[in-house]
């Protein structure tokens, strides 16, 4: 979108920049490469893994359960009278940051979370390490805080939601923005104008789930602001700016969502995207580029990721997981491990890209640690790598 503040803008406006551009990841774009010393900052969401000495293993050394079900709100309420008790658990999404930016910077690491059921919202959790363990925000020393939620869907009830009512907000996805100097949170909602919004002759595919951003100066105390704007009209729940809204291809013509966003080491801003069809088959892998964070444009042949091409396997589904640089390699140019799930059990596969249209797929197979419906958020500390995945963090020993 060009809009980059919260300033009213023409209705036919707002969704600006949200097309299909031919661009390509050519070595004589690159402004810059990786850091001359040292390590990418984990908070861009692209692990360096650069200075590898053998492939990315396949297997972890440990697995830790870091989330766990404690407040009623992490509990689905769709269909589910009985709320709290029962209902489907599917606690997870993380997205972990190191508080090392903005204006309060503690040097603690942030776990931000959620569940893909309705009443989801956004939850967050701390620790001092890496590893652990992350506490919720309502059970820190001190806190008078009920529940650990930093975003909250508007018509959440404590006293007990709609059991009909599908709205949440879900997979977050955190990144450091230095020239905006925020927090850029990526999140999906549930838009109950979805009606509208697919008879709008200004609004793509048919909107029923969709990307937003929401925007943090301190993460420390816990505040964070939704793009919104009042000219999105009634198309758009909440009068939420959808960032990556549907479009009209088909691969995501119905959702636009659980997308894992990062920066690349050149500045650029790139979206792995998980599209949904209006019918089957089931969602499908693309990627979008954007120079701030909030305006994007697709790259072109999508999906890319999904059945019938020489790199996948025939699955139900195909989801993103993570992406890590591996340096210049390929005949001087810069190369990139690309990690995905496929489906029906999330079994991830790493592959190769120097340009993210066509991929070298790892010959050894699946990796042996289990893989999440979400995003996996990756964290490197010298030759220890920490793969959040789900209600899970994995930790791998690098070579």
């Amino acid at each position: 979108m060009k809009p980059q503040s919260n300033h009213a803008i023409p209705r036919r406006q707002w969704l600006a920049g949200s097309g299909v551009a031919t661009l390509a990841f050519s070595e004589s774009e690159s402004t810059s490469a990786a850091p001359s010393a040292g390590h990418l900052d984990n908070n861009l969401q692209c692990v360096d893994l650069s200075d590898l000495r053998g492939p990315l293993p396949l297997d972890v050394v440990s697995t830790t359960r870091t989330l766990e079900q404690t407040e009623d709100w992490e509990h689905g309420s769709y269909k589910n009278p009985g709320w709290p008790a029962g209902g489907h658990n599917s606690l997870g999404y993380p997205s972990v940051v190191q508080n090392t930016h903005g204006k309060n910077p503690d040097g603690r690491f942030y776990l931000f979370y959620a569940h893909h059921d309705p009443m989801s919202g956004i939850g967050c959790a701390v620790a001092e390490s890496i590893q652990g363990p992350y506490r919720k925000l309502s059970a820190l020393p001190g806190t008078a805080r009920a529940h650990s939620r930093i975003l909250t869907v508007p018509n959440y009830s404590a006293a007990g939601p709609n059991p009909d009512d599908p709205s949440h907000y879900s997979s977050p996805c955190v990144v450091w923005n230095e020239e905006a100097q925020l927090w850029f949170m990526y999140f999906h909602y549930f838009n109950h104008f979805h009606a509208a919004w697919t008879a709008s002759p200004n609004c793509p595919g048919e909107g029923w789930q969709m990307t937003a951003l929401a925007t943090c100066p301190d993460l420390a105390r816990f505040q964070w602001t939704i793009w919104r704007n009042t000219d999105v009209g009634k198309v758009s729940v909440w009068d939420i700016v959808p960032v990556l809204p549907t479009t009209d291809a088909p691969w995501m013509k119905s959702a636009s969502s659980y997308h894992a966003i990062l920066r690349l080491p050149d500045g650029r801003w790139l979206a792995f995207l998980r599209g949904t069809p209006t019918a089957g088959p089931g969602p499908t892998v693309g990627f979008a580029s954007s120079v701030n964070g909030r305006s994007w444009q697709h790259l072109t042949n999508h999906p890319v990721i999904a059945a019938g091409k020489p790199w996948t396997q025939t699955a139900k589904e195909y989801r993103p997981a993570f992406v890590g640089y591996l340096g210049k390699r390929q005949a001087g140019q810069h190369t990139y491990l690309v990690a995905w799930s496929e489906h029906s059990q999330p079994h991830v596969i790493y592959s190769t890209t120097t340009d993210f249209k066509s991929f070298q797929r790892d010959p050894r197979g699946y990796a042996k640690w289990k893989g999440p419906d979400g995003l996996v958020s990756v964290w490197r500390t010298g030759k220890r790598l920490y793969l959040f995945a789900g209600a899970d963090v994995h930790e791998m020993l690098l070579p």
